[in-house]
C-alpha cells in the first residue's frame, strides 16, 4: 500500500469515473485500474462495485475511503509543516550599523524583532561604512545598514527610508529664536563635527559648503564619531551641531526647542541595506527589513525630497 493508491481512490470517489480520475490524475485507465486491483489484493476485499455504472464504492470501500482520506490529510498538513519549518527565521545574521544611525534605530526595532523572529540572533556592530563594506566583500557580515550612494563594486544596495537633518542649536547661539534655519547663516566656527572619514560629516559639508579648517579662535577641538557627544556639547556650551531625523526621537522634552527644521527642502539622506553579491542570508536580512519598516514612521518609506545627499564616498 502507498499513498499514490490512496491518491488514485479519493479521485474515484470524486469523480465517480475510471475516465474522469485517469484524466484528473494524468495516467492511463487501464495504470488507474490496475493500481486500484493492487490495493483490493492487498487489504483483502473489493473497494469498486464494477458492475453499476457510475462506479460505487461498496460499503467496505466507503469505510476504507474515509479512513484513507483522514491520512491523506495527515500527509498534506505534514507537507505544509514542513514547508513552514524550512521557511522559518533562524539562525545568525551578522549586521554592521553606521554609528549615526544605531543609537537610534536599534532600540526601536529590537522588541518587535524578539517576537515576531525569536529565533533570529541579531549580533550589531556599529562600524564605519568603509568597514562595513570591507566586512561585506570578505564574508565577515551578512548585512549593513548605511547611508548610500556609495560608489563600490561587489555590493548591492536596497534603500529603505530617508532620514531628513536636523540643526541642533544651543540656547546661547544666535539662531536659537529663530524657528527656521538656511544653511547660508550657519558659521562653520559655530558647528561642532564628527570626525574625519564619517559619511555623514560629508553630507554636512555638502550642506553648508564649509572648508572645515581649525580657526585659531577655537580653544577646543573635538573629534568624535557620536552624535550624541556633539549634542551634549551643545546642550551645555554653546554652538550647533547636525542630527539625523530618528535622533530627533530620543530628545528629551526639556531640549526639544533646541531641534530646527531647514527652511524649504530639508536635506535628507538615504538609508539603505547592502548586501554582497553573493549573500547567503537574504531571508533573514528580508525579516530586519520588515521589521525596520513597520518601525519608523510612514513618512520616511518615501522620498518626498530632492534633496538626497551623496556620501562622497568611492570604495574599492
Amino acid at each position: 500500500m502507498n499513498f499514490n493508491q490512496l491518491e488514485y481512490l479519493r479521485e474515484l470517489y470524486l469523480r465517480g469515473s475510471f475516465l474522469g480520475a485517469a484524466k484528473r490524475l494524468q495516467i492511463t485507465q487501464p495504470a488507474l485500474s490496475l493500481q486500484v486491483q493492487k490495493l483490493e489484493e492487498e487489504i483483502g476485499f473489493r473497494l469498486l462495485d464494477r458492475n453499476v455504472r457510475p462506479i460505487k464504492f461498496t460499503q467496505e470501500g466507503k469505510k476504507f475511503y474515509h479512513k484513507a482520506v483522514e491520512i491523506l490529510k495527515l500527509v498534506e498538513e505534514l507537507k505544509e509543516a514542513s514547508i513552514s519549518i524550512s521557511e522559518e527565521i533562524e539562525g545568525l545574521l551578522k549586521v554592521g550599523v553606521i554609528p549615526t544611525l544605531a543609537p537610534y534605530l536599534v532600540p526601536l526595532i529590537i522588541d518587535e524583532l524578539n517576537k515576531k523572529f525569536p529565533n533570529l540572533i541579531l549580533e550589531i556592530s556599529e562600524l564605519k561604512t568603509e568597514e562595513i563594506i570591507r566586512q561585506l566583500k570578505a564574508g565577515e557580515l551578512d548585512c549593513g545598514l548605511i547611508s548610500t550612494p556609495i560608489a563600490t563594486k561587489g555590493v548591492r544596495f536596497q534603500p529603505l527610508f530617508y532620514e531628513k537633518f536636523f540643526i541642533y542649536v544651543s540656547e546661547n547661539h544666535p539662531l536659537y529664536n529663530k524657528p527656521q534655519i538656511v544653511a547660508d547663516d550657519l558659521d562653520e566656527e559655530d558647528l561642532w563635527y564628527l570626525e574625519e572619514g564619517n559619511c555623514f560629516r560629508n553630507q554636512v559639508n555638502s550642506i553648508c559648503r564649509f572648508d572645515n579648517k581649525n580657526s585659531d579662535t577655537q580653544k577646543l577641538i573635538y573629534r568624535s564619531s557620536s552624535i550624541e557627544s556633539l549634542r551634549r556639547i551643545v546642550e551645555n556650551q554653546r554652538g550647533a551641531t547636525f542630527i539625523p531625523e530618528l535622533a530627533t526621537i530620543t530628545i528629551e522634552a526639556g531640549h526639544e526647542d533646541l531641534i530646527k527644521e531647514f527652511k524649504g527642502e530639508p536635506p535628507v539622506r538615504e538609508i539603505s541595506l547592502a548586501l554582497s553579491k553573493v549573500a547567503t542570508k537574504e531571508r533573514q536580512a528580508g525579516a530586519l527589513v520588515e521589521v525596520i519598516l513597520n518601525s519608523i514612521p510612514k513618512r520616511m518609506h518615501v522620498k518626498t525630497s530632492e534633496q538626497v545627499l551623496d556620501t562622497l564616498l568611492t570604495i574599492k
